[in-house]
């Protein structure tokens, strides 16, 4: 099967109607127009007859508010670490797992509460 780069009105009328005659898979639709399953689906696509949700793939990982902690709950992980830390005789490694918490709790309550403020900017 040669490349075709365009379609005729005559070929884009065929494609809608065997799509409406039940046949909806890319590769037989192909075989018939002599294209690409994949040229199949962006012409439907382009054509408004189908809207085909792809995987966006990402590097980057959404998260969802409800899976962010609040700053109270922040704060009593703080508080739990920093009371861990005043217990005596933690050896060194103890102490390093303890700040770890402690650490990225303060971080994150910064960061967090920098956020709301860029929100509440964007918003007003």
């Amino acid at each position: 099967m040669g490349k075709k780069y365009f379609w005729t009105r005559a070929e884009e009328a065929r494609l809608v109607e065997l799509w409406r005659k039940g046949i909806h898979d890319f590769q037989v639709l192909g075989k018939e127009l002599g294209r690409t399953s994949r040229a199949i689906e962006m012409k439907l696509q382009r054509l408004g007859v189908v809207e085909v949700e792809r995987k966006i793939s990402s590097t980057t990982t959404a998260v969802k508010s409800r899976d962010l902690f609040t700053h109270e709950e922040t704060l009593k992980i703080l508080a739990g670490a920093l009371e861990a830390l005043r217990e005596p005789g933690l050896d060194r490694l103890e102490l390093k797992r303890l700040r770890i918490p402690a650490d990225i709790a303060q971080t994150y309550d910064s960061t967090l509460e920098k956020f709301e403020l860029l929100l509440i900017l964007v918003v007003y």
